[in-house]
């Protein structure tokens, strides 16, 4: 089986490591990291990923909202999927992330089975 390129992107180093070290032991996804918004654009465009693993709560310039919004725009129909993280409760983000033309949402703390599981029903099920 070919592997996925994922995208992980978060400003916290500790949560950066366990998500790869998460998503490496799946064994199913190539992965790169970013530790911002602006990055992560950058990124998007030159690794064409198929999916974008990125906590909305971020420093800079660029949050995770609207990280999502531009890799969207620049990919078009080709766009990677993107799964936003966020410690906020669901009831507060679930907007923003919707018009930000978020694929799924996860609200954290999340388990490492319930992120791959995640993870991978959203690359079977492409009309997601």
């Amino acid at each position: 089986m070919t592997k996925k390129k994922v995208l992980i992107v978060d400003d916290n180093a500790d949560i950066l490591a366990l998500l790869h070290a998460t998503l490496d032991l799946a064994d199913m996804f190539e992965v790169f990291e970013a530790s911002d918004g602006t990055t992560a654009v950058a990124l998007a465009a030159s690794l064409k990923p198929e999916m974008v693993l990125m906590d909305i709560m971020m420093p800079g310039a660029i949050d995770g909202l609207e990280a999502c919004r531009q890799i969207k725009a620049a990919g078009g129909d080709a766009a990677p999927k993107v799964v936003l993280v966020s410690a906020k409760p669901v009831d507060q983000i679930k907007e923003g992330a919707k018009a930000s033309g978020a694929d799924l949402f996860i609200a954290k703390p999340f388990g490492p089975v319930q992120l791959v599981a995640s993870l991978t029903a959203l690359y079977r099920n492409p009309s997601t």
